[in-house]
């Protein structure tokens, strides 16, 4: 299971280990502010999106952990029953919602109206964590349609409504090693 451990205190992994045990608190939930995980793969992004989900949990917020693509995919499947209005008033009412891999699947339009649903339901009310390879610089270069990215990330990434954490430091798979 994913905990906060001795490991963020790793001088190799380039952490900034006092905001992530603010983070660990969970009083931003509390705040309806996003956290933004960025930085090379294998740094251990999913493995502290985890920890800081299990954080929430024990402190019985409703959270939910997703792969971006599989949130898209279960949208298209939520319309196409005729649920689709259910599953997004269902996610904006969780305490937490961490979307994992952003950036790694296509946003065309119908992807992009989905994510802005998604995004504009929860935005300054409940937290979002979004984790991705990409810096935050590139994000609106991934989405198709640029009206939707101009709001999708208005809303994620406002420094004033939002935490950033990068991770490049050391590979966590070599570590293992």
């Amino acid at each position: 299971m994913a905990d906060i451990d001795e490991t963020i205190y790793d001088p190799a992994r380039k952490l900034d280990t006092v905001a992530i045990e603010r983070l660990a608190s969970c009083h931003w939930i509390d705040e309806g502010k996003n956290l933004l995980i960025t930085g090379m793969t294998s740094s251990g992004k999913t493995y502290l999106s985890n920890a800081l989900c299990i954080s929430d949990l024990r402190q019985m917020k409703t959270v939910r952990y997703i792969r971006a693509n599989t949130l898209m995919l279960e949208l298209e499947q939520a319309r196409l029953k005729n649920e689709y209005l259910a599953m997004v008033t269902q996610l904006s009412k969780l305490d937490l919602l961490a979307i994992d891999d952003f950036g790694l699947m296509e946003l065309d339009l119908d992807k992009c109206r989905d994510l802005f649903e998604v995004i504009d339901g929860r935005d300054g009310r409940r937290s979002t964590i979004i984790i991705s390879q990409f810096p935050i610089k590139s994000w609106f270069d991934l989405f198709k349609e640029h009206t939707y990215a101009d709001a999708c990330l208005a809303r994620i990434t406002d420094k004033r409504h939002s935490y950033r954490l990068e991770m490049n430091g050391i590979s966590m798979r070599e570590a293992e090693k």
